[in-house]
């Protein structure tokens, strides 16, 4: 145990008043008190900065998580994008493909509708020429088919086609038959007369008129029938029609004709 020593110590040893002695230790307890307040402020910045470093440490964590969640978010993405890439990549190789593939098509479409049209306009050309060429009877007809080709649009090749088909269709049945009509007919003197016409097809035909007095021999020519007299031939032609008109039963005539070969079919088609 540490006692204070008597006064008489000190003032033996140093010969320092009492009085001294207290002014030294109040200028020492001064001195303390001022370094005691730097410790505390220090300690209290001190411990500011930790409380700070933790509160900053543990944002950091937090946000550190969170940035690892959108890092593997991010590279779970960045992965299917690739595999989309690839994918389109794949997709992208076979459009091209199916591209080339419809490019080829397409001309060889455009070719063979050329070939068509081509083949078209010779068929029309053919059956322009036929009907300005057939008898009043079936030129008629023929006619209303024309009147559609004008109206059906050049590209539409399947109307177009129908057309024709229908209009060659009934051509040919008007040449595999028999066929009588009766028209008017104005006779070198001046008279007009109907006169019944039998044709035998496309390839000829005869007329005559109703008395028996006068008979023709038509044939197809560039500008329509062409009629020729044959005084030579008025009864047969007359009997023939009669017997058409079932005004006579059958019986053998013997006519005038000329049987001609007109082969004008191309083999192109």
């Amino acid at each position: 145990m540490i006692t204070s020593p008597p006064l008489s110590f000190f003032r033996a040893r140093s010969g320092v008043s009492i009085t001294t002695f207290i002014v030294l230790l109040c200028s020492g307890s001064t001195v303390w008190s001022d370094d005691y307040d730097r410790l505390e402020a220090a300690t209290e910045r001190w411990v500011d900065l930790e409380k700070r470093v933790a509160e900053e440490r543990n944002a950091w964590k937090a946000q550190k998580g969170i940035l690892e969640q959108r890092v593997l978010a991010l590279e779970a993405g960045l992965s299917e994008l690739s595999e989309s890439l690839e994918n389109l990549d794949e997709v992208s190789g076979i459009r091209q493909e199916e591209i080339q593939n419809h490019d080829a098509t397409l001309a060889e479409l455009e070719e063979t509708s050329s070939f068509y049209v081509e083949k078209l306009e010779g068929l029309e050309s053919r059956f322009e020429q036929i009907r300005v060429e057939s008898p009043d009877f079936l030129k008629s007809e023929l006619e209303t088919a024309l009147d559609k080709l004008d109206i059906a649009k050049q590209a539409a090749l399947g109307e177009r086609a129908q057309i024709l088909i229908a209009a060659f269709t009934r051509i040919e049945e008007f040449n595999r038959t028999v066929t009588i009509d009766y028209v008017p007919r104005k006779l070198d003197d001046g008279r007009e007369v109907m006169v019944s016409v039998l044709y035998w097809g496309l390839a000829r035909a005869y007329a005559v008129d109703p008395q028996g007095t006068i008979a023709w021999e038509l044939q197809p020519g560039k500008e329509g029938w062409e009629w020729k007299e044959r005084k030579d031939a008025v009864g047969p032609i007359l009997e023939l029609v009669r017997v058409y008109e079932q005004l006579r039963p059958p019986s053998l005539q013997v006519v005038p004709g000329k049987v001609t070969q007109r082969a004008e079919v191309s083999n192109d088609w």
